[in-house]
């Protein structure tokens, strides 16, 4: 044969691209329009987020040695060549088409001898592509992408080993304590804490030194691994539990009132009981915690979470583990939430699970106290972890129906899940609606909500037919309780830097109006705001009443992972409503602070409006004395003269602050419950327990009085804390003064009993 030239083959090639038929091959038929080129296109960043090259071209093009794929070509051939093309492929496809028939003809009369075989392998081969198709799922989930051979041979990325090294590094933080509380005491617990510190060094090592990607994977495993252990072993100790010392005493170690609370309801289900509708005022006693004060003089002494957080504790409980079940639940959860966020980061990302759930020490100290907000988080990195791709192609699939089952059960541990979910949703929305009509867009966003609601009925529906109105009054306790304000949000400048408020649920208000605003800003501005949706629902507690930090602290793994797994790519596409009166820039730059209006007037109405109290400090008396010498020990004691400044009638209940913390309530020995408008009174009030410690030296004790309705607070300085100078200088005083009260009351005894002498020698 002759050598075919390199026109030729091209010709060649044509030919058979037009259509021209094989043996075995069936031929296009002549219907089929030619296949056009597509223009080349920018290449997409990666999604995954983990920044590694795929090793192809975008665009499918060939390469130019260079890295840029060759431009295609677009030259359309002469109209008659088209025509003659056109021709002989419709006269081939005729012939090809006669010998089709023939072939199926042939096939179907064999057919019925080789169907058994044929449907048995089928059979094997679909299992067999089951199988293989589970061990990939595995592989990716593991690798988080990295499934070919060739991946995993490269060298890890520098970020991956820089964050690796960050993580061994935030590893050590809080391990000097754990030695100090268990080198004398506790030999198998200082041991473990002995080989922590051991392994830190040696996987610091291997993060500087392993060269394939497979090695550093399981270089990150092992330090999560790690991590986790000392964190298990972390809470058995601080948590040890030890001989009750009275009979109402409890051995169980929580620290705070939200594991106690989680803790009794938990035993009030074991035992067939109501955990709604139950109050434990007993709690303050026997775990020896401080309470959660009430505007209206009373202290959260029921369940005020959603039930699942009660229903995850019962199970240790159950079985009878001496530790507090509530933080053996808590932190069970946390590490789960370590392990789901180690495997969704992408693969140079992942030592953040470590560093986040670990390293910084705040989650594990929550977990030990049986925090709920702990026992939602790895439901919730489910979530948000990729979420702007759910429902993507008009079906939610295995992969959003599981996000929308984790969102139920995240909306039954905590309160928090509630205010992350509009967002969540409204977003969701956007980017499916700018890829397919609304209709559409509706009906998949639509079946998430409603599987995610299913999941929170199902698990609530028990607790709702024991009592619905307890229930509605548990789950919103946190929002219509009327706690006293606390956190470090804008509250504080009435708390701490002005001498009260008039009303505060005006911060409340501001902080749902900046929600709402926030909301309606994501509609508008979806491709700025959308990769900021798990963040932008706290900005409501920054403004409220209670801003606590753990509100902030238990999200921060939500906000690392939307970071790692969220691509703005989504969002360049996301639908962005335009009606008539927000087409034009200027108004919609003018919509911004139009929407934001309302909740900062609301902001400005709490921090102006004065409090409705003066209070007045008329005597004070403590364990070394009365006047400034009960500044220096134990407070126990003060007389107040009260004035109602306000139109309304009202209830104060007092408190005492020396920190960023309140007192529990000072009882009442004397003052009237409601004070009338514009009336004053005076009030007795005495110190909870023993006393309330005095401030250090130069340091301030404030008395702060409260009203539920309306919600004010009225603050009064009591006094400063005495140095010792002043304090040794008033102990003179007061025994120079007693000393001169002694002298004198022993001079009039003498001169009483001198006259009582003279009278009776004239008498006789």
């Amino acid at each position: 044969m002759p050598p075919v030239s390199s026109a030729d083959a091209d010709s060649a090639d044509t030919t058979a691209t037009a259509g021209s038929a094989t043996p075995g091959r069936t031929a296009p038929t002549a219907s089929a329009a030619p296949t056009a080129i597509a223009e080349p296109t920018a290449a997409q960043p990666n999604d995954s987020g983990d920044g590694s090259d795929s090793g192809g071209s975008s665009n499918g093009g060939s390469s130019n040695g260079e890295g840029r794929p060759r431009p295609q070509s677009r030259l359309r051939p002469p109209a008659d060549q088209t025509a003659a093309s056109t021709t002989a492929t419709t006269t081939t496809a005729t012939t090809a088409t006669t010998a089709t028939t023939a072939a199926v003809a042939t096939a179907t009369a064999v057919a019925p001898a080789a169907a058994p075989a044929a449907e048995l392998g089928a059979r094997g081969r679909k299992r067999g592509g089951r199988s293989s198709g589970r061990v990939r799922r595995a592989i990716h989930l593991v690798g988080a992408g990295e499934t070919t051979p060739g991946s995993l041979r490269r060298p890890p990325a520098q970020m991956n080993r820089m964050l690796t090294v960050l993580a061994c590094s935030s590893m050590l933080i809080g391990a000097q304590d754990m030695w100090n509380r268990t080198v004398i005491n506790e030999h198998n617990h200082a041991i473990v804490v002995m080989l922590y510190f051991g392994s830190i060094i040696v996987l610091g090592v291997l993060a500087l030194s392993v060269r394939t990607r497979r090695a550093m994977t399981l270089v990150d495993g092992s330090v999560l691994a790690v991590a986790a252990l000392e964190c298990v072993n972390r809470f058995y100790t601080v948590t040890a539990a030890s001989p009750p010392t009275d009979a109402t005493s409890s051995h169980v170690y929580y620290g705070t009132d939200e594991g106690s609370l989680i803790h009794m309801a938990a035993k009030t289900l074991l035992h067939g009981g109501h955990m709604y509708g139950t109050q434990w005022p007993q709690i303050f006693e026997m775990f020896h915690v401080g309470t959660t004060p009430l505007m209206n003089g009373g202290a959260a002494t029921g369940l005020d979470y959603p039930p699942l957080g009660p229903i995850f504790t019962s199970v240790p409980m159950a079985l009878g583990l001496s530790h507090p079940p509530a933080g053996i639940a808590a932190t069970a959860m946390l590490v789960l939430a370590s392990l789901v966020m180690f495997l969704l980061l992408p693969v140079a990302w992942r030592p953040v699970a470590v560093i986040v759930c670990y390293g910084f020490g705040w989650l594990p100290n929550y977990a030990e106290m049986g925090y709920p907000g702990c026992m939602e988080l790895p439901f919730l990195l489910v979530v948000v972890a990729y979420w702007q791709r759910t429902g993507r192609g008009g079906r939610l699939g295995r992969r959003g129906v599981v996000q929308a089952v984790c969102l139920g059960i995240a909306c039954c541990l905590h309160q928090l899940t509630w205010f992350l979910a509009p967002f969540l949703v409204v977003g969701l929305y956007l980017i499916r609606r700018g890829e397919m009509p609304a209709r559409d867009a509706a009906k998949v966003v639509g079946r998430y909500v409603a599987i995610a609601a299913g999941v929170a009925l199902v698990i609530n529906l028990p607790f709702i037919l024991q009592g619905p109105k307890p229930w509605l009054q548990g789950v919103l306790a946190p929002i219509l309780q009327k706690a006293i304000p606390s956190g470090q949000g804008l509250v504080g400048i009435s708390y701490y830097f002005r001498d009260g408020s008039g009303d505060l649920s005006l911060y409340s208000d501001a902080g749902l109006l900046l929600g709402a605003a926030m909301l309606v800003l994501l509609v508008v501005f979806p491709r700025r705001l959308g990769l900021a949706v798990t963040v932008m629902p706290w900005l409501v507690f920054y403004l409220s009443t209670r801003s606590q930090e753990d509100y902030f602290d238990l999200t921060v793994p939500l906000w690392v992972m939307a970071a790692a797994t969220v691509s703005s790519v989504e969002f360049d596409r996301a639908w962005q409503p335009r009606p008539r009166l927000l087409r034009t820039r200027t108004v919609r730059a003018l919509l911004v602070p139009v929407l934001l209006a309302p909740a900062l007037l609301s902001l400005f109405g709490a921090v102006l409006t004065p409090p409705p109290l003066r209070m007045r400090i008329t005597a004070m008396s403590g364990n070394n004395g009365s006047g400034t010498l009960a500044l220096s020990d134990v407070l126990r004691q003060l007389t107040v003269r009260v004035s109602n400044t306000s139109d309304n009638p009202l209830s104060p209940h007092f408190a005492t602050s020396t920190g960023a913390t309140t007192s529990p309530y000072w009882r009442v020995l004397s003052g009237p419950a409601v004070i009338a408008a514009g009336q004053s009174v005076t009030y007795v009030l005495l110190a909870p327990s023993e006393g309330v410690v005095a401030p250090g030296v130069s340091d301030r004790i404030l008395l702060r009085a409260v009203t539920p309705d309306p919600m004010s607070l009225t603050t009064q300085l009591i006094g400063f804390g005495p140095n010792q100078q002043t304090v040794n200088s008033l102990l003179g005083q007061a025994k120079v003064k007693e000393q001169s009260a002694a002298l004198t009351a022993a001079r009039a005894r003498a001169a009483a009993a001198a006259r009582g002498s003279g009278r009776s020698h004239r008498q006789r």
